[in-house]
């Protein structure tokens, strides 16, 4: 099941030659069908290399490269010098036939891979780690194997969307443990057994990665036309980053991965135990618990209500009977008992998601559950080809329309969201709660404890005054010169309402 781990050097003249022989070759079939000159369609390669070419800061300064991927054939990597990691960062990027460097915009989705293990991730291990499924997908090449189980190439004619997946370089991974969250510096050691590394993926993916896909193709900008998706640990960081970040993705996809990490007692044995977040700086979530649910999807599901966003979640059934034909083929393939470790790691997937899935639709998320024969991993290329491909081409064309209002719940200390930027000052972490936060910024509740500064969406007259009332109180605010009012509220364990007239 391993993909070919070639390492490579991107070049856009073999590529760009290839490409114009299909143009060529494409043209002249029409030609001969209807007797009139085909127009060449733009080399999306061409194009994407003459966006880098003049790129603007901060990219310009990033080293930005793109070429053809050598282990799958239609994929391309885009590569640059990443400030946040300070190391070069490899992406894989797979275009959908009907993407135009000069036509609509197209959909993205970032799909995020799973658990890496550094001390198992060196190809002469191959022979030995390879007699086991999931040890080989965490094995050499894990993050960039990953995705190529998942078979995204195979249906670039029916998506309508370009797919990213970041940390794809075939021998060298710089998320192996990371959760896609950031790190953070804490007085509790990061200590092995994984990796005891400090990553900030969450800075990497949202004020990276997707920014210089939107500088470098043609793709959509609005939270209508961006989704995330991730496989097992991959799986995990999506739901974080769409529930983290409701205003940011439409669409999410949860293949084989645990919603709880926390109350679950296996999952919470299991992300401790190997230090997941440990490696980040979180600690324990017997030492750090709101860290921890500030963390875990189960808790923080309830931000991606009312969004518009829609949810997928899946996980194999460890090949128990009825199979399908397609599943019973899968369980050929990869039998369970050959695969002990899938197995079981896949079953208590399913575990999870089957007692939580509940939890998620009564917190009013529009959510797909998916269960397909199979151990971790062998039924990834359905989920995608199935489910995600057209669900995805769903949400996409036709986006949900976001709530007027929205209620979110976050322990980080700073955060913006659906034009709020809001900093909270307090003694220690808790949950700061907004309720019935309105869009238009005419009124919201807070909860908690602690001082809030706050600025609401551009929704004023800039320069102009406002009676805003803070619970009992009424104060006159000016909007700044970005149509934003800057409120301080003081928070003693009770609610405070915001109202604007």
């Amino acid at each position: 099941m391993k993909g070919q781990l070639v390492r490579h050097r991107s070049g856009p003249r073999g590529s760009r030659a290839r490409a114009t022989a299909l143009v060529v070759a494409a043209g002249a079939a029409v030609l001969v069908a209807t007797g009139a000159p085909a127009a060449a369609a733009p080399d999306p390669l061409a194009a994407a290399e003459a966006r880098i070419a003049s790129l603007p800061a901060p990219y310009a300064d990033w080293n930005v490269t793109i070429g053809p991927k050598a282990d799958e054939p239609g994929a391309l990597t885009l590569a640059y010098d990443s400030p946040a990691l300070q190391r070069r960062s490899e992406n894989a990027v797979y275009l959908p036939s009907r993407y135009r460097p000069d036509g609509p915009a197209s959909p993205v989705l970032y799909f995020l891979h799973g658990t890496v293990v550094p001390a198992i991730d060196d190809p002469a291990l191959d022979p030995v780690t390879d007699q086991e499924m999931l040890v080989s997908m965490v094995a050499s090449g894990g993050g960039n194997d990953q995705t190529v189980l998942t078979d995204f190439p195979a249906r670039r004619d029916e998506a309508t969307f370009l797919v990213v997946a970041p940390d794809t370089h075939p021998t060298s991974s710089w998320c192996d443990t990371c959760f896609w969250v950031d790190g953070r510096d804490d007085v509790f050691p990061n200590l092995p057994p994984v990796t005891a590394e400090t990553v900030p993926a969450e800075t990497v993916l949202n004020h990276e990665l997707v920014p210089l896909v939107e500088q470098v193709f043609h793709t959509r900008t609005d939270r209508g036309g961006r989704g995330i998706a991730g496989f097992s640990m991959g799986s995990v960081g999506a739901q974080l980053q769409a529930f983290r970040h409701p205003d940011r993705y439409s669409y999410v996809g949860a293949i084989s991965g645990p919603i709880d990490v926390v109350d679950d007692p296996f999952w919470r044995a299991w992300v401790d135990g190997l230090g997941y977040l440990r490696d980040q700086g979180y600690a324990t979530p017997t030492t750090d618990e709101v860290l921890w649910r500030n963390l875990n999807p189960r808790d923080l599901v309830g931000n991606y209500a009312g969004s518009g966003g829609r949810m997928m979640i899946s996980a194999g059934d460890v090949c128990l009977p009825p199979t399908d034909e397609q599943g019973a083929d899968d369980c050929a393939k990869y039998p369970p008992v050959r695969h002990p470790a899938s197995a079981f790691g896949e079953s208590q997937m399913r575990r999870v998601n089957d007692a939580n899935v509940a939890h998620v639709a009564a917190s009013g998320v529009p959510t797909r559950q998916v269960r397909f024969s199979g151990i971790h991993g062998a039924n990834n290329h359905r989920v995608y080809a199935e489910v995600i491909v057209p669900d995805a081409n769903a949400a996409f064309a036709d986006p949900d329309e976001p709530a007027e209002a929205f209620t979110y719940r976050t322990a980080d200390p700073a955060f913006a969201v659906w034009g709020y930027d809001v900093r909270v000052q307090r003694a220690a972490p808790e949950f700061l709660t907004m309720v019935d936060a309105r869009r238009d910024a005419r009124s919201f509740t807070l909860r908690g404890h602690g001082t809030v500064s706050l600025r609401t969406p551009s929704a004023f007259a800039p320069g102009r005054s406002y009676d805003v009332t803070v619970g009992d109180r009424t104060t006159s605010v000016a909007a700044d010169r970005d149509g934003r009012l800057p409120l301080h509220v003081d928070l003693y364990g009770a609610e405070v309402t915001v109202r604007v007239p």
